[in-house]
This record gives structure tokens, sequence and C-alpha cells, in this order.
């Protein structure tokens, strides 16, 4: 065997004896969320969401679900009570979610509205809004991205080279409102966040897609969030864009993006030693590659 081939193999090997059983078992599997069971056909959020306020009268109401919605998808959107009857509206279902749209284009003024709706895990349930007294404005202000942050992702035992990237931007709003307009509240605005460029990238490519908590007050304006990339997409330059969408679904259409070059040097880190013990069998292919290194270098 060549040295390079059993710089390799040992490298290898000792990589794998500083991973504990546990987090072998779990390398691979990371789409797994240990401890979190998700049942398709959940609600997963709402637009408007629950227990919302000033919500403009043309808002549509969006049920999403995780995996896809439920088949046959019912929803009964009902005014004061959470009891029928209806009222009138169109519902679509596209994917995981179902979009529902009142007759005439408008809901009400200054109404709390009900939204029962069926899901896999529940049977059925409610959610509700109370509406504010005009229309939404016609666009979002977003001023994009403004910082992006590179770190090494170092709980990360089964792709060393992984790094986690924190998107920071300024909540967007509904700016100057022309008069008799409701802005959309903050809650019910989306944030996606496009990798642009990078390795293995060729078109933007959908990174996260979050909805923000109220801040409470208009002095708190800034928000991020963070995800992981993995090594193989942290090997170089890359650069990200978010797009504001309203509840209509329209982004604000901004171009600006901002980039960050998470890439570490190629090295390797020893690892300290950890409760447990390492099987003999490994121990002695390790010392096997060692010593067939040895004798290969005089």
């Amino acid at each position: 065997m060549s040295p390079s081939v059993l710089r390799a193999l040992g490298l290898s090997l000792l990589a794998t004896l500083c991973l504990p059983a546990s987090a072998m078992a779990q390398c691979g599997d990371a789409d797994v969320d240990a401890g979190n069971v998700v049942i398709n056909g959940t609600l997963r959020d709402s637009i408007p969401a629950d227990q919302g306020t000033n919500v403009p009268i043309d808002s549509p109401v969006r049920l999403r679900y995780f995996g896809a919605a439920p088949v046959p998808a019912t929803v009964c959107v009902t005014r004061n009570a959470p009891t029928p009857p209806c009222l009138p509206g169109s519902a679509t279902v596209v994917g995981d979610e179902v979009v529902w749209h009142p007759a005439g284009g408008a809901l009400d003024r200054v109404q709390r509205y009900y939204v029962s709706y069926n899901e896999a895990a529940s049977g059925t349930a409610t959610v509700s809004f109370v509406t504010g007294s005009n229309r939404a404005p016609e666009e979002l202000f977003f001023a994009g991205v403004t910082d992006v942050k590179s770190n090494d992702a170092t709980d990360d035992r089964c792709d060393p080279a992984a790094a986690d990237i924190t998107v920071e931007f300024d909540r967007a709003s509904s700016g100057v409102m022309a008069a008799g307009t409701t802005p959309w509240p903050e809650i019910d605005i989306e944030y996606a966040i496009y990798q642009t460029r990078g390795p293995n990238i060729s078109g933007a490519r959908l990174r996260d897609r979050v909805r923000l908590q109220r801040s409470g007050s208009t002095i708190v304006n800034r928000a991020q969030r963070t995800f992981r990339l993995s090594g193989a997409d942290a090997a170089g330059p890359v650069c990200f864009n978010i797009q504001a969408l309203n509840p209509l679904g329209r982004p604000d259409g901004n171009a600006y993006e901002k980039c960050v070059n998470p890439a570490k040097g190629n090295y390797f880190a020893g690892c300290a030693a950890s409760p447990g013990r390492v099987g003999g069998g490994a121990v002695g292919l390790l010392a096997l590659a060692l010593l067939l290194m040895r004798r290969r270098a005089r």
C-alpha cells in the first residue's frame, strides 16, 4: 500500500474511534430528528396566525401541514363563533397547503373569525383571528440581508467540515402606508433565505423559510437565522439573498446578496479521550496501519 493510502486509512480509523457509538449510529441519518415524531397531515402553522389581530381584510386563510395536506382537506370559516354555517368561499389544496379565499374577495371589518380544519393528529381543530379596518398595502419594504457570518460546526462529528451560517436581516414593514390601509401583521410575513452562489450551486437554492415571532417593540428590528451547511457546501465562498413574502405569497423582489467564505484548511484535530471503551479490533487495525506507515517510511 502507498503511504497516502495508509495515511488515509489511519486517519479514517482514528476519526471513527473518536465517535461514540450513538454518534456513529446517527451518521448518515441526519434527517431523523430524534425525540420529535412528526405526523404527516398535522397542521404546521396558519396565516393569519392563531390569535392574530388587526389582519387586513383581503388576507387569505392559509393552513400549512407537515408532509401533505389531508385528503380530503376540509376547512370551515365562521364569523363570531366556531360553529356553522360556514361562510361562502373557495378552498384550494396545493401540496402541503390549503388556501381559502372568501367570496367577494374580502372579509368583514373588525370581526373575529374562526377557522375549523381537519388534521391527522387531532381529527379537527380551530384557530381564530381578528380583522382590522382596511385592505393591506400593495408592497412590503425590506432591505434584504444585512450580514452573513460563518462558524465551524464543532458539534457535527459526522461532517467535521460543516459550517453554521448565521444570516442577519432587519424585519420587513409596510413602510409609510397609504391612507386607508392596514399593515400586514409582522408574524404573518415570511422570509425565504436563498443560497445564490457557492460549491455545488448552479442556481438559487432555498436554504430556510421562517416566520418571526412578534417583536413586541418597534425598537427590536434586527433578526437572524442560523442553519447548517454540509462540508461540501461550505468548501468555498457562499452568497445569500433573502426575500420577504407577504401572506399572498408575493416576494419583495430585492436582488441584494451578501457573501462569506466558510472554507477551512485541510487539517486533522485529534480527539480527546472520552468515557467508554474502544473495541479491541478497531485498536488493532489502527495499530497495524500506523506500523505499516512507519515501515514504509524507512
